[in-house]
């Protein structure tokens, strides 16, 4: 493992401001949504979102309470975390590999003594430390936020859902940073992994997401295909309903390990110059 974490250590560093000024400037996005709902007049809010159509209301996650500050910060913050990092992610795990054989330094990189599995292992580990990492400075800043808000104090300071969501969403980013992965491999291209990238994103959002809530249930089977069916801050969050969890945070896992599997076998099967 000592080259796997040369890997991870040297992309690690070369990336620790983007990390942290990323991880900062989100978090201060949800501390922002939550002094906002310290003014709010939640009494005033229900006919409005009554008013909403069901789609709408399946964007913002599905099950809203307005009398409820944990639903509704879901709602404006943790229903859209895969559009403020995913997005990012999903570009960064892109060029990670397709880049270095575009600039040809990746034949030096494995002239080395370093195998292409220690080599992609490594660069899916710093991934992983990425994205976890990313995720517990937007908490932290989150929980920050919480601890000095008179409606959360009011309402009761739940972190057990707070980490319920750093799991799921570290999770359900890494599945779409893993399918970067698995797509440079497949092309070894930057351009064609971010364009494969992000349409399946969008693709697994409108199957399992905002379309897949607004269902009724059953009548959508390809949500169940959806890695968003899984990830379910409304249900952790919002209402503290942990019925599914272990069963969306073990499917998920599934799906990083396939991801992850069907990566190392192409790259160790592509033709790339040495």
């Amino acid at each position: 493992m000592r080259k796997q974490f040369a890997i991870l250590k040297e992309d690690l560093m070369d990336k620790k401001w983007l990390l942290m000024g990323l991880g900062v400037l989100i978090g201060l996005l949800g501390c922002y949504v939550l002094y906002m709902l310290n003014t709010m007049d939640f009494s005033q809010m229900q006919a409005y979102i009554d008013s909403l159509p069901d789609s709408v209301k399946a964007l913002l996650g599905g099950q809203l309470d307005v009398t409820n500050p944990y639903s509704l910060f879901n709602a404006y913050f943790f229903s859209f975390l895969w559009l403020y990092c995913g997005i990012f992610l999903v570009y960064m795990a892109s060029s990670l590999v397709s880049q270095e054989v575009e600039n040809n330094t990746i034949d030096l990189v494995l002239s080395k003594p370093v195998s292409r599995e220690k080599y992609l292992t490594g660069k899916i580990l710093f991934l992983y430390v990425f994205t976890a990492c990313l995720m517990g400075l937007i908490v932290a800043l989150v929980a920050a936020g919480m601890g000095a808000s008179n409606v959360f104090i009011e309402e009761g300071l739940h972190w057990e859902r707070l980490g319920a969501v750093f799991l799921t969403s570290t999770l359900h980013l890494g599945t779409s940073a893993m399918t970067a992965v698995f797509f440079s491999t497949v092309f070894l291209s930057t351009k064609k992994t971010i364009a494969a990238s992000i349409i399946t994103m969008f693709l697994m959002f409108f199957t399992g997401g905002s379309y897949g809530t607004a269902s009724a249930a059953g009548s959508n089977p390809l949500q169940y295909a959806s890695t968003w069916f899984y990830y379910n801050p409304a249900q952790y969050f919002g209402t503290g309903n942990f019925g599914s969890f272990a069963g969306d945070v073990a499917v998920l896992i599934c799906v990083n390990v396939g991801l992850i599997i069907a990566s190392l076998f192409v790259f160790r099967k592509r033709d790339i110059p040495v």
